[in-house]
């Protein structure tokens, strides 16, 4: 049996072409996200060293995740508008490089508004990072291959969340969080290099429509299309519970007196989402019932979150969180196949930028959200964590059925 990127590449040589450029693709993205993940970890850090403070550092993550959702239309529209939409992507990738760096010189030397203002420039860069790519997959996979290839995106999404908090605390661990953050600034300049040597195809015709392309033009299509407006407002409003889970983990651990495992319910989430990419990539559903996947997924991954708040045995809860991790390689896939098949040529950039801005916007909120609801029960938390998808996919997968 191939594998899927065996699968994804074989054959003729126009395959093996697209093939090459796919790989390409995936080892510049893997950079980039990387250190897009493991600023999140490495700026809390460096708070703690310069500023000897926890909640500086999480107004710093603040403060490079919301900008994505403000800035995702114009990053979209740039890319989608540009004849070289690699050299916008690699430019915002660089910059976001740069700005990241920028905390290292400025926490602790200079007022705290400066290194807010540079983490914002980055959190504007951010869109293309996640959505800005992933738009760009399908003409690379080449047709017939695009299921394969989001599967594979979404595969290396999850390495990158394993990796750049590793990362980061090896080398902090080693030589301090200034070092790991100046580590990740580099890291995410070698993507941007890799980003800005793929050829992306664009047609004179496409180049010729999306010119004429609008700033907000995506923003009416999400809002215009039934099935991606149903997608963009289920996934985001899911991200809410989705995004305080590391905040319960770490509650958990502590209530079971093993503060230390927060770490292995978030990995075992990790790896279970590794394998249902994976899984995915061997056996990828049609297109046509991407967005149908998409939101029945998402009550898959709530459903073992919620079954959690009934058990008192840790490694039973790891079990269950590593089943909800297994739905989420899946349900990001299917999100990824959905919006580029829905989207039309013109706006397909800024409907990825625009979905995965509010998405991780809505993550932000959802973390700030259950670290109010700290003082709550354990078992309440992840049944708040959990209710958000469950109650998110359920409707979406109403309004779709309905359409």
């Amino acid at each position: 049996m191939a594998s899927p990127v065996q699968q994804v590449t074989a054959t003729d040589p126009g395959t093996r072409r697209h093939g090459a450029r796919l790989t390409h693709y995936l080892a510049a993205a893997l950079l980039a996200r990387t250190a897009d993940e493991g600023a999140r970890v490495a700026l809390v850090l460096l708070a703690l060293d310069r500023a000897d403070s926890a909640a500086v550092g999480g107004t710093l993550v603040a403060t490079l995740l919301i900008p994505h959702v403000m800035a995702a239309p114009l990053v979209g529209a740039l890319v989608d508008r540009s004849r070289r939409p690699a050299a916008v992507l690699a430019g915002a990738i660089t910059v976001f490089a740069a700005a990241l760096a920028a905390p290292v010189a400025l926490l602790g030397h200079a007022p705290l508004w400066q290194t807010y203002l540079v983490l914002v420039v980055a959190g504007c860069c951010g869109p293309a990072v996640t959505g800005g790519l992933t738009s760009r997959l399908a003409e690379l996979a080449g047709p017939g291959h695009e299921a394969r290839a989001f599967a594979l995106d979404s595969l290396f999404y999850n390495v990158a969340g394993m990796a750049g908090p590793a990362a980061v605390g090896l080398v902090a661990a080693a030589a301090g969080p200034s070092t790991a953050i100046l580590a990740l600034a580099i890291i995410a300049g070698l993507g941007a290099l890799g980003v800005a040597s793929l050829h992306l195809p664009t047609s004179d015709t496409v180049a010729a429509r999306t010119r004429t392309a609008g700033l907000f033009h995506g923003t009416r299509a999400v809002a215009r299309d039934p099935a991606l407006r149903v997608l963009t407002l289920a996934t985001s409003f899911g991200q809410l519970g989705l995004g305080g889970l590391a905040v319960v983990a770490t509650t958990l651990a502590a209530a079971a007196h093993e503060p230390t495992r927060a770490g292995l319910l978030l990995g075992v989430i990790a790896a279970g989402a590794f394998l249902g990419s994976l899984l995915w990539a061997w056996r990828p559903m049609p297109a046509s019932r991407a967005p149908v996947v998409t939101v029945w997924a998402m009550v898959a991954v709530g459903a073992p979150i919620a079954l959690a708040a009934a058990v008192h045995s840790l490694p039973l809860t790891a079990a269950l969180f590593a089943l909800s991790g297994l739905f989420t390689g899946p349900c990001a896939a299917a999100l990824f196949l959905a919006r580029n098949q829905l989207a039309t040529e013109t706006t397909r950039t800024q409907v990825f930028t625009i979905g995965a801005g509010l998405k991780v916007a809505a993550s932000a909120i959802g973390a700030g959200l259950l670290g109010l609801a700290s003082h709550l029960p354990v078992s309440a938390q992840l049944l708040l964590v959990a209710a958000f998808p469950i109650v998110a996919g359920t409707a979406g997968g109403v309004l779709l059925r309905r359409r």
